[in-house]
């Protein structure tokens, strides 16, 4: 009975794909080394740590050495339709990416917030128009190459004052730690 299950009549391939069981948060992974604004290091770096951030996105500005770099999976789920403003505070580089450039093919060139290079802390911008209800995978990379280091994550829209709660917004696969 090739190609049949139960009652069904159709090929196999016609059985929706399992639904996927969201967590709350986004997936950190904290890894050796500066990235160095190459954002293709962390599928070859060493992972030191991981964790679940719920509430609120952020490295914390409590100088936790240098020479470590960050990456954050997962996916946000806007509560209203309108574009949204994403900010990126970082000593030192940060890049965040939302949408389908989260997923493949995301460069320097088309992250929707670019915070590159060594620097103090700096806080960048960049915006997206979002539909409520809708899962958008989002990854933000960091990175630290020496002095202080801080990097928090804030969004807005004209109806949303800048805030970085996040509780409700975020979520990650369990199955594949990100997306």
């Amino acid at each position: 009975m090739y190609g049949r299950i139960s009652n069904f009549a159709g090929p196999l391939s016609s059985f929706p794909a399992p639904a996927i069981v969201y967590s709350a948060g986004l997936f950190r992974t904290t890894y050796s080394g500066y990235f160095a604004d190459s954002v293709s290091f962390f599928a070859t770096a060493t992972a030191t740590a991981t964790l679940v951030q719920t509430t609120v996105i952020e490295e914390p500005a409590t100088d936790d050495g240098s020479s470590f770099s960050m990456q954050w999976l997962g996916y946000f789920l806007p509560t209203t339709t309108e574009t949204y403003t994403f900010f990126l505070n970082s000593d030192d580089a940060s890049y965040l990416w939302i949408g389908s450039n989260a997923l493949s093919g995301f460069t320097t060139a088309n992250a929707t917030i670019n915070n590159g290079g060594a620097h103090g802390p700096v806080e960048v911008s960049g915006t997206a128009a979002l539909t409520a209800g809708v899962y958008y995978p989002i990854r933000i990379q960091f990175g630290e190459q020496g002095g202080g280091d801080v990097m928090t994550f804030n969004h807005s829209t004209p109806t949303i004052t800048k805030t970085t709660n996040v509780t409700g917004k975020v979520f990650y696969n369990p199955a594949t730690n990100g997306f």
